[in-house]
């Protein structure tokens, strides 16, 4: 089970119930997309009671995949115990390695297996960028895409819900682009007209630009299952990224104490961001 099983239903409840009637046999839920203690935990215990326990199944397990993993595994192990679930065992994940294994059998954490990954494959002295994909938008019976978001304690792991577009904003006078914007897929930045912009972690972080430039640089690879996107040659690819890179200011781009390039969302993205959060969010 993935956050994107999840994020497709209109609330996670749905989506275990569903889990569990198409498997009812290997039942393990995925219990942090939007609060571990507060909403997975709880759900998968009721759906384990309604659904798997009159067909005679068990719920086979629960996983956690962000947030303080020792402390959840701790709490989630109390309730699974209290709702006579002994038998269902914990997974954890997230980039873990023998050390933090390590760490969390010393914490006496009672979890009964690790996720591993990226640490397993890759050696330590080369670098991992991490990638992964969530769920962002459905489109609904209407043809109306309706958002969908990654909840979690580790702040970088909250995703920015709807269909999207992103755009560059580069100074008129210099060249030198300042920012990055991520709007609404049918939002126009008027560059013509003066623009705010603002910090998404600190929102009382607000600009107004004048005389730049706006541009789209979302390029569509596949549209409709078919590829529209012309393959380059290395020199080709080459000249573009020496390009984009001459547009960073030089601040941007040391390697000691470089400054921040922003990436911002729009009032409106933010906005449904900020809703689409208070609605899953258990407080």
């Amino acid at each position: 089970m993935g956050h994107d099983w999840i994020q497709f239903f209109d609330d996670e409840y749905t989506a275990f119930k569903t889990y569990a009637q198409t498997y009812p046999d290997s039942s393990i839920f995925l219990v942090d997309t939007y609060s571990t203690l507060k909403s997975g935990v709880p759900n998968a215990i009721r759906v384990a009671k309604e659904v798997l326990h009159p067909m005679g199944k068990r719920l086979l397990g629960i996983r956690i995949d962000s947030g303080d993993l020792a402390y959840l595994a701790k709490q989630a192990r109390k309730l699974l115990d209290e709702a006579g679930m002994p038998d269902t065992r914990i997974t954890v994940s997230n980039a873990l390695d023998e050390d933090l294994i390590q760490a969390l059998l010393a914490e006496g954490a009672p979890i009964d297996s690790f996720g591993v990954g990226e640490k397993l494959i890759t050696a330590k002295f080369e670098p991992v960028f991490g990638g992964v994909t969530k769920l962002v938008a459905v489109m609904n019976a209407e043809g109306v895409f309706e958002p969908r978001i990654k909840l979690s304690d580790d702040i970088i792991k909250i995703t920015t819900p709807c269909f999207k577009e992103l755009w560059r904003l580069y100074d008129r006078e210099t060249g030198k682009a300042f920012a990055d914007v991520l709007t609404l897929w049918d939002e126009i930045i008027d560059d013509t007209q003066p623009y705010e912009i603002f910090d998404q972690e600190n929102t009382w972080k607000r600009k107004i630009v004048e005389n730049f430039r706006a541009e789209r640089i979302r390029i569509p690879l596949f549209e409709s299952g078919k590829r529209v996107f012309e393959g380059q040659t290395l020199d080709e690819i080459r000249t573009f990224f020496i390009r984009q890179l001459d547009t960073l200011w030089d601040e941007v781009t040391r390697l000691n104490n470089p400054h921040r390039y922003y990436v911002d969302l729009s009032q409106k993205l933010w906005d449904i961001k900020y809703d689409t959060m208070r609605k899953h969010q258990v407080l």
